[in-house]
Formats: structure tokens, sequence, C-alpha cells
């Protein structure tokens, strides 16, 4: 990528190897304020863009720029200093520079972009082989995300890696599963908005389709083909790899500004809608539903699957018919959008006469449209677009939606008064239509018939169907391919890593710091903080961090993300999570949230608590003999209480169970868990078997009486068949509180009995106590259990401690997996409570918290 000097240029300039470093800076500092006379603090200009750039990129950018000057017209000489100051300031778009220096030829504008991207971005210029349309756009960013945005794409997972392109192809090609539980909600949503439309009322036919990368939102456009016509065009960028292609039409779509938007959009959509008209007026009437469309989905290069090749469905000739139409229109000038949508109407009245919307217009990788064209006006494609489409009419059958996985994508969807394009005249309630992100594909590849055996409980491509559907196609798919069983397991880990991590942003360190939505990234599918009603970070984490969404009220004031059970993605996680730099990061970012008072449940005790149990399953995977993924391998009981608190087993004192019941425990008992998730009713037998089945650990709900979380013990005894009889289970009571509790008044709680975990026969089971405030800082058995004297203790008698294992915890020191930067970490976070006097900058503002919070002095 670097930019080449003239030969003359370089010998004079940069051959400086034999002079001393001072004397090399001090030319090159008056070479750059020669360079640069409309820069008055060129000093310090200097000093910063040798800082970042080193001495080699200052010379390769005076050497072409020095050479770029002496290319410009003389009449243009008086003004250029100033000129080009306020284009590398980002004072002026590359059209006006094009113009005030007569940048004549491609070259010449090129080489300006890549002065200015070199002057402002010199470490990412020497890292990117970027293009000069990518690096325009990085100038023309508003914000360090919106860098990092561009940049990222093109750049997923399928680049460099041990993730096969052709296995996501195979995937994204393979049949729909569940379609009608995924795609008919979809459509009768659809349906009712296009029913609604009015332009009275709404701001424009058209919706957002939210969700993480991993749903399957494009394939789902794909599905919805079969049952209704789909306009379908693909905005991605034009460098990208990703599936589907960018869209021949896209070009069209975004496209320099002209001096009437809103007439090319009016002609462009005219030509989109006759074309529609056109193919469908020429069919034979008397064919089926079904064959018509497959023919139109046939001719767009879209959603006939297997037929052609994936990267060649650029949509050339259906491309080619629209501007076809548009230069007819130009001729005739007879071309109204009413009167083609009307035409495309007519013309698809065979699919379902009973519904409201026939056609969907889908717009994917649809953030595009949010940039500003290369022009000094201030609108975006989107805005101009929106204004085009408010034309249509009513009951013409058609809609619009919005594809996106960036976090740009709240903006199509927010509620009117936050919109800034509610200026251009709108009259009537300019309401927006609530964001679709209910797309049911989650847990679709798994099977009805559970695990019968241990082998098949622990078996990866099992565990790989839970959750987003693109993992365990990638194990299928891959498996067809005959590759090897671990190198398979490394690519989804790679890929799910990468799903959670979101953009990569660019930079020289070498451990750069976590933001805060990859700490929770990396904490939601492992140990489940709530962080409820901000809408920033949970539509951050639902673009670019593979989050859920839970809910979105109407007007989208409220947004509830959510990391549901999925296997894969917690392996990924915790494998990220065994660096300590990391996960001292992630607490921290989490003690932040819990500062602020955004967690929704659980407080920092329990939070804590299960980031402590977690390092212990990490340790004790790490060390298991087990096959499968790593940090999703099942572990023997005593190798994970071994790592929980530091002892060898033969120094376990687990209270007083009975030694047979004991030696069941310790000889048989496995776990299998690799995150937590929340439940909502008290755990039974059958369910503790079901939530071993996904390979996680429970967060019991608030009223759960005894215990806070819980995880499934497997007695493995004799036999490989799993059965329920086996069932036991680790209960663990959090408290967090500075003043030690007398544990002998609670002690009938810690039982299963209280706890109403009733299994099917009497099996040994453990109990976990953690005091994590406590001062006595000691590692103990629990009290052994007494003969009850009060009627709310009836059912709980001494002959159950003969059942009950045991370990009270004491303070943070007791937990042997937790090194000193991690227990400090936890400390903090254990010991913070919601203070917003705490998190003011300066004493004003703290002595303002207080005034207004008096009850917190």
């Amino acid at each position: 990528m670097p930019m080449e000097p003239s030969r003359e240029s370089k010998g004079t300039h940069s051959d400086v190897k034999d002079d001393s470093e001072e004397t090399r800076i001090v030319d090159l500092r008056s070479r750059f304020k020669k360079m640069h006379p409309a820069d008055f603090r060129s000093d310090q200009s200097f000093a910063l863009f040798l800082e970042e750039a080193k001495e080699n990129l200052v010379c390769e950018y005076l050497d072409v720029l020095e050479e770029f000057l002496l290319t410009l017209p003389e009449d243009v000489t008086p003004t250029r200093d100033n000129f080009w100051q306020c284009f590398i300031d980002n004072g002026m778009s590359i059209s006006k520079l094009t113009a005030k220096l007569s940048l004549t030829t491609d070259d010449m504008k090129n080489t300006a972009i890549k002065l200015a991207f070199l002057r402002n971005y010199p470490q990412l210029y020497a890292q990117t082989n970027t293009n000069t349309s990518t690096m325009l756009k990085v100038l023309e960013a508003e914000s360090e995300e919106d860098v990092r945005a561009i940049l990222e794409v093109g750049k997923r997972p399928v680049y460099n890696s041990r993730v096969s392109g052709g296995v996501i192809k195979k995937g994204y090609q393979s049949p729909f599963l569940k379609s009608k539980k995924v795609v008919d909600p979809i459509l009768n949503t659809l349906n009712e908005y296009a029913r609604d439309w009015k332009k009275t009322i709404y701001l424009g036919p058209y919706a957002a389709l939210i969700g993480p990368s991993t749903s399957g939102k494009s394939r789902l456009i794909m599905e919805m083909s079969k049952h209704i016509c789909v306009i379908y065009i693909c905005l991605r960028p034009k460098d990208s790899t990703g599936y589907p292609p960018r869209s021949a039409l896209a070009d069209h779509m975004i496209r320099p500004a002209s001096n009437d938007g809103t007439t090319y959009y009016t002609s462009l959509l005219a030509g989109i809608f006759q074309v529609v008209a056109n193919f469908f007026s020429s069919q034979n009437p008397a064919q089926h539903m079904q064959d018509r469309l497959k023919e139109w989905n046939d001719y767009t290069e879209v959603a006939s699957l297997g037929t052609l090749d994936m990267a060649e469905r650029t949509q050339q000739k259906f491309t080619a018919d629209v501007l076809e139409q548009m230069r007819k229109f130009a001729i005739c000038k007879d071309a109204t959008l009413q009167k083609t949508v009307t035409a495309m109407r007519d013309s698809t009245k065979f699919i379902n006469t009973r519904s409201s919307m026939r056609v969907l217009l889908a717009l994917d990788e649809a953030s595009a449209l949010l940039e500003i064209p290369d022009s000094d006006s201030a609108t975006a494609y989107f805005r101009t677009l929106r204004r085009t489409i408010r034309n249509i009419p009513p009951r013409m059958g058609i809609f619009i939606i919005l594809v996106d996985t960036t976090s740009h994508i709240a903006n199509f969807s927010l509620e009117s008064k936050f919109d800034s394009s509610a200026r251009h005249n709108f009259k009537g309630q300019n309401l927006l239509y609530q964001p679709i992100f209910e797309i049911s594909s989650f847990d679709a590849m798994v099977s009805s018939d559970p695990p019968r055996s241990w082998g098949e409980l622990v078996s990866p491509e099992r565990l790989f169907k839970y959750g987003s559907p693109i993992f365990g196609a990638y194990f299928r798919d891959a498996i067809a391919e005959q590759q090897q069983p671990q190198a398979i397991y490394d690519a989804i880990l790679e890929l799910a890593f990468y799903k959670l991590h979101g953009p990569i942003k660019t930079t020289q360190s070498a451990r750069p710091e976590i933001t805060k939505a990859q700490a929770f990234a990396f904490l939601g599918p492992t140990i489940q903080p709530q962080i409820n009603n901000v809408f920033a970070l949970g539509m951050e984490l639902i673009a670019s961090h593979a989050a859920h969404c839970d809910y979105i009220s109407p007007g989208c004031e409220l947004v509830f993300s959510n990391y549901p059970s999925q296997f894969t993605l917690a392996a990924a996680a915790v494998d990220h999570l065994q660096d300590d730099i990391t996960l001292i990061q992630c607490i921290k970012a989490l003690t932040t949230n819990v500062l602020h008072g955004l967690d929704a449940a659980g407080g920092a005790g329990e939070l804590a608590s299960r980031i402590i149990l977690l390092r212990a399953i990490q340790t004790a995977m790490a060390t298991s003999c087990e096959g499968g993924v790593i940090t999703g391998r099942p572990v023997s009981l005593v190798n994970f209480l071994e790592a929980l608190t530091g002892k060898k087993e033969n120094e376990l004192d687990l209270g007083l169970i009975g030694p047979e019941e004991k030696k069941d425990l310790l000889t048989n008992g496995m776990i299998f868990w690799n995150h937590f998730s929340r439940i909502k009713s008290s755990p039974t037998p059958n369910k503790l078997l079901r939530i071993m089945y996904r390979g996680m650990a429970a967060q019991c709900h608030p009223n759960q009486p005894g215990i806070d979380q819980i995880f499934t013990i497997y007695l493995k005894r004799e036999s490989d068949s799993l059965d329920e009889k086996n069932i036991s289970f680790c209960g663990i009571q959090v408290k967090n509180r500075k003043k030690d509790l007398n544990v002998e008044d609670e002690n009938y709680k810690l039982t299963d009995t209280y706890a109403q975990v009733h299994l099917l026969q009497n099996n040994p089971y453990l109990i976990l106590y953690m005091n994590l405030n406590s001062q006595q800082d000691s590692m103990s058995p629990l009290p052994d259990l007494i003969t009850p004297n009060t009627p709310s203790q009836k059912d709980v008698t001494w002959t159950q401690g003969m059942r009950r294992a045991s370990l009270s915890f004491n303070g943070l020191n007791q937990f042997g997996c937790l090194s000193q930067g991690v227990k400090q970490a936890l400390e903090e976070l254990i010991n913070v409570e919601p203070d917003f006097a705490a998190i003011q900058r300066n004493e004003e503002s703290k002595d303002y918290s207080h005034l207004i919070n008096p009850e917190f002095d």
C-alpha cells in the first residue's frame, strides 16, 4: 500500500541513513513546516505526527506530498496551502478539494486521500492494506467507533483462520430448519405492517430486522421468498467476502449525491417496481404460485439454492433491466412511483390474494444507507430514500425491511422525536413500526430425542447444535468433508470467539483494553449478568457481540438483551477468560456496572460466586482426561473440589456425611457444565437432567428456598446409560456480609428438603456455602444437622446429614483457584454498592449527589 514518490524525490529526501538522528529530525521538521504554512501549530503537529508515524512514514508522507503539490496547476498555488490544511483537518470534503485544487485525474484524488489518511491515521496506514474508498470513509467518520466499524467490514471470521469459508457457504445453502415456526410469525407481522401503512401515521412503509449475526436474518429473507416476492438487494461493501455477496444494484442504491436525491430514488424504485411488474405479467397465469416465484428467484439469482454458485449471485441481469427501465423513464418522462407500484400490485395479485403484503423489498447490510454522500449535504442516503418511499400509496401490497448487524441499525427504529429527519416537512404522527427481532431459529438443530448415554451426552456434535444453528451446521458440513474432529472443534470455537468479540479494534497494542461491550459479551454466555434498561449497551451487544434481543418496548425506550444458554459461545468465552488479565478487565467492567446500579438481578455477591465457580471448572477441565472440547468437557466432582479449594481429596473435610455416601459422591460424581443460565422454578430431577444436557449450571429464581445456584452431579456408577435415578446436585448459597452470620440458625435450610429438590432416591448431595465478605477467613464443613424443634423444620432430620456433604467458605482467600489479581478484582466487586456520588469526577458534583441523597451519608 505505500505510496511511491518519484525516483528523484526518494534520492533527495529519503536517503538519510548516513545522517545522525538529530539531523534527520531537524530536516524533517523543517520540510514539514515549509509544506504546511497554514498550520499555525506546526511544531506541535509535527511532534505528534512523528511520535505516531515514526520517521519512515513521515519521510514517505513528505516525499509524496511534495510531488503531489508540484502536479497542481499554477493558478491554485496562492490558495492551495489553506485548502490542503483544511482537508487534512477534516474541514473539507474530497469533492470540494477536487474543485478547489483542480484535481483532474483519479490518481490525483486517490493520492490526496492516501496522504490525508496517512497524516491522520498513521498507525492504521502502517497496519492495513486499505483501499482508497475505505480510507475516505474513515476520514469522513465522526467517531472512533465508526472507524472501527468501517475497518471491520469484510473481516469476519472467514479470513485467514481455521474457519472454512466453503463450509460456511454450505451451511448457508442448506435446507432451512423449522421453517413454519421461524418464517410464518415474521410474515404475519409484515402483513399487519403493510395493512396499517398510512402516510399520515407512519414515517414510511419500512421496519428494521434486528438480531445477532448468528440468528440467520439473511437466510430468513431467502426462505420468505418461497411465500412472497422478495426483491433482495445486498449493500455490503465491495471488498467484503461475506455471504450473500454484494448486489450489482448496490452501486446504484448508494451513489454520489445528485442535485435531487429524491428524484433519483423515485426513478430507481420506479424502475425496480416496473421490472417486477413486467416479469410477472409475462408469465403464464395458469402456473402454480410456487413455480412463478421460483422463476423470479432464479431471475434475481438470490433464493434458488444449489443452482448457482454463491459468489456469482450478484444480480447482473436484474440490475441491467432496472437500469434500462430507468433510461426509458428518462426519455418518456411519464414514470411515477404511484404508476409503477400500482402495476406491480396488479401483477402480483396471484400471491395470496388475502394478504396485505405480497412484495418485500429487503435491503441487507442496510447500515450502508446511513452514509452521507460525498457532497456538502448533511443528509444520509437513508433519509432521502425514506422521503421517497413515503410516497408509496397504501394498500399496494409492498413493504420494506432493513436488515443489518451493526449498532447503527437502531437509528432506523428510534422513536421519531429523536429522529433528525423529522425536520423534512413530515406531517402526521410520524410513528415508526416496531422493530422485528423474534427470529425463532434458536435451538433449531436440537434433536427432540435426548441423549441416552454418557457418550451421547458429552458429544461435541450434539452440543454444538444448541443455540444458533451456524455452529451445528458447521460441524455437520465439516464432518461431511472428512475434516479432523479436533480441527473442527478449533474452527467452531474460533468462529464463536469472533462472534462474541465483535469488530476488531485496530491498534498497535499487543494487548488492547477490552471494551465494556466485549467484557459483557464474554461474561454474558458464562455467568449471565443482567444489564436491563441500558439502551446503547444492549443494542451494541445485540448488533456486534452475538447477544439475543429479549424485548424492545414500544418506542424503543427499553431494550433487553440476553445471552441464552449456548454451549458453544460459553466454551469460546471460557477459553478466552482463562487469561487472568482478560478476566480482571471483565470483572472491573462488571464492578462499574454494579456501581451504576445497572445489574438487574443477583447482586455483586452472586456475580462473584459464579465467577469463582467458573474459574474452578476452568481449572478442572484443563486437567480432565475426558474427551471433547477442552472448555466444555465433563470433570469429576473430586477434581472440581480440588480446584475450588486448592486441597487434595484426602484433605477435604465434607462434614458428617456417611462413609458410603461420601465414597459414592466422590468416586462416581461427575459434573458437566461451562456456563450459568436462569431457571424459573425449583429444580426437579428431570430438570437437573435437562440442564445437564445443555452443559449448564442454573441461577435459581429469586424465591428459590435455600440455594441461589445449582448444578447437576451425575453419579456415574456402573452403566454408561443415563438414568434419572443417578441424579444428584450441588446447591450453592451466597452471602456477602461483613458481619458473620450464625450458620447453625440457617443450617436446616441448606438441605435438599428445604430447597425442594426432591431426588428420586436418597442420593448423596453437596452444599457449598459462601460468605464472601466474611472476616473469619476460614474453610470448614457446615455444622452437623440436629433434630429440628420447630414446625418449619419438621421435614429435616439428622439422618439427612448422612447424605449431605458440605463446605463453608468464609472470605475470598479460601478459594484455591483464584490468583491474587483476580481476588483483588473480586474484592472490589463484592464491596461496591450503587453510588452516584462515587462516580462523580469533581468535588462539586459529589457534594450535589450527597445533598440530594442524604440517606447515603
